[in-house]
């Protein structure tokens, strides 16, 4: 099939959706009474006539108050019941998948010759189902494994192909591992179009800090908006971070980091700023940088405007 490598991985896993929930939902006036009738002076009086007796008209029997008939209690509407956030590793987002439950992350393949999302997080241990929409005409594939193998097209790695247009497709896959995972198209031209992405794993096994053998993977998304998604970072004094920069919209942008008076400057020196350019809308770079000297640290975005606009993010040294 194809080649090339690429190296890191990212967040955001998936759904997306950016993995996913919901919560269900007189008595009248009596009438005025009559007054009494103004006393007049009274006749004088006669012999009474011979009372005809009437017979008297028995008083309405007052029914007894009716008992009311019970009344069934309203049936009440089920309210989904919100999922417990993952008491493996608080803070999330997303409950991890299992054999028996794969999470569902959605993906979407076009012709412009990128997957979207292209970062996703999962679970150290986590069953996902990739589902893969084909939006465009071109055939694509999906394969997913470590990275080294998944860039390399290495034979006997986990894929679905044959994606044609206008099809879906699913692949499930278990993360046993502290990774770096990625997932590529080598249908012909595609993975060296930059047609890849890469997964983030948090868990046990994954190192807190990185180091310049095996860098901690940072998920970092870019808009329309001119908005770093962090903007805020927080690293070890001399730990080394690779950025998986992923463009989420349209416009074309650019990253550099470094110590902050040279960044905002826009000083890429190659040695002390590094930057990742050209990033084009749904496609993903890598950047790696180790955090060795005091800081303060900066990043940000010189496409024309976009610093003007405040596209800048701070690392924070602890």
């Amino acid at each position: 099939m194809r080649r090339l490598a690429a190296t890191a991985l990212v967040a955001a896993f998936v759904v997306t959706g950016c993995a996913s929930q919901g919560p269900a939902f007189t008595a009248s006036t009596p009438p005025p009474a009559t007054p009494a009738a103004a006393a007049t002076a009274a006749p004088a009086p006669t012999a009474p006539p011979t009372a005809t007796p009437v017979p008297a008209t028995p008083a309405p029997a007052t029914p007894a108050p009716a008992t009311p008939a019970p009344t069934a209690p309203p049936t009440a509407t089920p309210v989904p019941a919100t999922p417990a956030a993952a008491t493996s590793s608080p803070g999330l987002g997303f409950v991890p998948g299992t054999t028996s439950a794969p999470r569902l992350i959605a993906m979407t393949v076009d012709d412009k010759l990128t997957f979207f999302p292209n970062v996703v997080t999962v679970a150290q241990g986590e069953t996902v189902r990739f589902r893969l929409k084909n939006l465009g005409k071109a055939e694509h594939e999906f394969m997913l494994g470590p990275v080294d193998a998944a860039f390399a097209d290495t034979e006997g790695t986990a894929e679905v192909a044959g994606i044609l247009a206008g099809e879906t497709k699913e692949l499930i896959f278990t993360f046993d591992g502290a990774g770096p995972y990625a997932f590529a198209c080598h249908e012909p031209g595609h993975f060296e179009a930059g047609m890849l992405g890469y997964v983030v794993v948090v868990g046990p096994d994954v190192p807190a800090v990185g180091t310049k053998a095996n860098p901690r993977l940072i998920g970092l998304w870019m808009n329309d908006k001119l908005t770093f998604v962090p903007s805020e970072i927080t690293v070890a004094s001399g730990e080394t971070v690779t950025f998986l920069i992923s463009n989420e919209q349209k416009a074309l942008h650019e990253f550099a980091v470094g110590p902050a008076d040279m960044v905002d400057a826009d000083k890429i020196d190659g040695k002390l700023v590094l930057e990742a350019d050209e990033i084009e809308g749904h496609h993903v770079k890598t950047l790696t940088y180790t955090f060795d000297g005091p800081g303060p640290y900066a990043f940000a975005c010189h496409e024309p405007g976009h610093f003007e606009a405040g596209m800048r993010g701070t690392v924070e040294i602890r």
